[in-house]
């Protein structure tokens, strides 16, 4: 299997300043970590690398440093620049093609559910699974047909059929995709408000309804009771308004 190339630079200095001169020169601080070497920092050229990333195998991909040191690694981590989004700092990770690595590895979900023809909606939980295998058989995607699926069916990892020699890793058959019925959204009916003639005329009932203090002018109807006051306490009159601060019963 050919790698691809990425040429790299010695970074002896570290820190804000020398980083500011490597990208004016059209390159990014790198560092590439092995499970037996000591991390070495290195430059590489940001664009080279993204040729190499936009390929079929994205961040699986393997590559082969050359120039101030000569290993096999895959992109480990990156940062970007959260506004232009270009790149600012890259990880490797020093692999040995013998043996197994792990990996997430994209889902492509193909077909048109049944569930979905009959009016069902297709809800993808997981758009990868971390597979084990050697790292020149971690495949580029991995492929799922839900052509079959009706309103009620579901994937799940455990279900996948990877190639010979890749193993998917969990430790719960969680759900890739499911097909579930559409919601039925009904708008909140709402209360009517009574008309403002029903609503004077209600409060009219309630004041004739409120037994008299003894004081009001003979004839007289007595006042409707305002927001504040309380209900009678006893039957006898209205329960006097209580002030802030006192002690509650």
């Amino acid at each position: 299997m050919e790698l691809p190339v990425l040429k790299t630079e010695a970074r002896t200095e570290t820190g804000k300043g020398p980083a500011h001169r490597l990208r004016a020169r059209g390159l990014i601080p790198a560092v590439c970590y092995g499970a037996k070497e000591n991390p070495l920092p290195i430059a590489v050229c940001p664009k080279e690398l993204m040729t190499i990333l936009r390929g079929p195998r994205g961040l699986n991909s393997l590559i082969r440093l050359q120039g101030a040191t000569d290993r096999t690694v895959v992109v480990q981590d990156f940062q970007r620049d959260p506004v232009e989004r270009e790149l600012l700092h890259v990880d490797f990770l020093q692999i040995d093609t013998h043996k197994a690595i792990r990996r997430e590895v994209p889902v492509d979900f193909t077909g048109k559910a049944e569930g979905v023809k009959a009016g069902g909606v297709l809800q993808v939980a997981r758009r990868s699974v971390l597979v084990e295998a050697l790292p020149t058989e971690i495949p580029e995607k991995i492929e799922i047909d839900v052509s079959a699926l009706a309103i009620g069916d579901s994937v799940h990892v455990d279900e996948v059929k990877l190639p010979a020699g890749v193993k998917a890793l969990f430790e719960k058959a969680y759900a890739l995709c499911s097909v579930v019925a559409p919601s039925e959204e009904k708008a909140p009916v709402a209360e009517a408000a009574p008309a403002e003639g029903e609503a004077v005329a209600a409060e009219g009932e309630a004041a004739a309804a409120a037994p008299a203090d003894g004081k009001a002018a003979p004839g007289a109807a007595p006042a409707a009771p305002g927001k504040d006051a309380a209900p009678a306490a006893d039957g006898k009159g209205a329960a006097p308004k209580k002030e802030g601060g006192g002690k509650k019963g």
